[in-house]
């Protein structure tokens, strides 16, 4: 029977997944190693399947927010492994990630005669199971699988009974469905304020795979991004202007939290004082009377030929634009325009929209 290793990336794969790993595992020989790598927040996580399973925790400490430890961690664990002359050394290495930095790794590994079986969500990318001898898709449990207590099966022989007649079964109540929260402006408050949850429970700064499979639990987050028929990273970057920053590094996508305006609001125009009328010198003649100045009209109303279809072509979602020209027709002045905007989308969006609506009324 060959010798099997367990090695799990922490940061990388929810413990959801530990019952599926293990079992996988334990069909393909016999488990002599198992061992997990990540930092302190994802170890926690990992804190019963640890008990559960006997597995070897390995702690690893960040120098800072932007480096892989726990990667590089589990490589040299791996490669410790694959040098080991024992017994138990290793015929089969399971490695459990959705990441893709390991498919070095797996080629290595490969040559040096070892079998890896890569687990990962449905969302690994493809150079990652090209890589492993073989590829398993974790399965998301469903709720009343994962509530069901294990049977143990006694060694004792159990005596006969009589069969008793069982109780009729109720029917069971249908599955209540996600609520979803009805306005659109409070599922985009709900999802920045889970997102940055995430963020500050990692160190500020997530790979946007691993974003995303947490997302995809949100039952708002999986309605609004559905509606907005925009690719996820797409998505965010429209809809979390200001609040996120996404950028390309350390071969993969990064999500962190961006850094806050200094300024909340635009400061309001100078008054335009009117010179005083030049005084009459002369005397003799009897100066009229002034006619009374007209009362001081309010400020034009901020129009545009097509407000909505501006909106759109320039990126807003079609309930957006058609909200902002409701606010438009509602203000009486571009002030109060700014601060309904900024009420309804926030600093970033509303500036973004008031400059739209300048450029359509000829002011840019």
């Amino acid at each position: 029977m060959p010798n099997v290793a367990i090695l799990i990336d922490a940061e990388n794969v929810l413990p959801i997944f530990a019952d599926q790993i293990f079992t996988h595992a334990a069909s393909l020989g016999a488990v002599t190693h198992k061992e997990i790598y990540g930092a302190a927040a994802a170890l926690n996580a990992w804190v019963e399947p640890v008990l559960k399973y006997a597995i070897r925790p390995s702690l690893t400490i960040r120098p800072s927010k932007y480096k892989n430890t726990s990667d590089i961690a589990l490589v040299i664990g791996a490669m410790d492994l694959l040098a080991s002359k024992t017994e138990a050394a290793p015929d089969i290495m399971v490695i459990a990630s959705s990441d893709s930095d390991f498919s070095a790794l797996s080629v290595r590994l490969r040559t040096g005669g070892v079998d890896v079986v890569g687990m990962g969500t449905d969302k690994s990318n493809e150079l990652w199971r090209t890589a492993c001898t073989s590829f398993v898709v974790l399965q998301q449990p469903s709720a009343r699988a994962a509530s069901q207590p294990r049977k143990i099966e006694s060694a004792r022989p159990v005596p006969e009974k009589t069969p008793e007649k069982k109780p009729e079964r109720t029917p069971e109540k249908a599955p209540e469905k996600p609520k979803i929260t009805p306005t659109h402006s409070g599922r985009i408050a709900n999802i920045r304020a889970f997102i940055l949850n995430q963020l500050s429970s990692r160190e500020g700064r997530m790979p946007s795979h691993a974003l995303f499979s947490l997302l995809n639990e949100l039952p708002d987050y999986r309605y609004d991004q559905q509606r907005s028929k925009r690719k996820p990273l797409d998505y965010l970057a429209r809809q979390m202007s200001g609040a996120l920053k996404i950028e390309e590094a350390e071969g993969g996508t990064w999500v962190s939290a961006a850094t806050p305006e200094t300024s909340e609001t635009p400061e309001a125009p100078e008054a335009v004082q009117e010179a005083p009328l030049p005084r009459q010198e002369t005397q003799e003649t009897p100066v009229p009377a002034r006619e009374p100045e007209p009362a001081p009209q309010p400020e034009p109303r901020i129009q545009e030929p097509d407000p909505v279809g501006l909106l759109i072509q320039a990126g807003a979602p079609e309930d957006a634009a058609r909200k902002i020209a409701a606010i438009c027709t509602e203000s009486t002045d571009r002030r109060a325009v700014y601060n309904k905007l900024r009420k309804a989308f926030g600093t970033a969006d509303a500036r973004k929209y008031l400059q739209i609506l300048k450029e359509a009324a000829g002011e840019a």
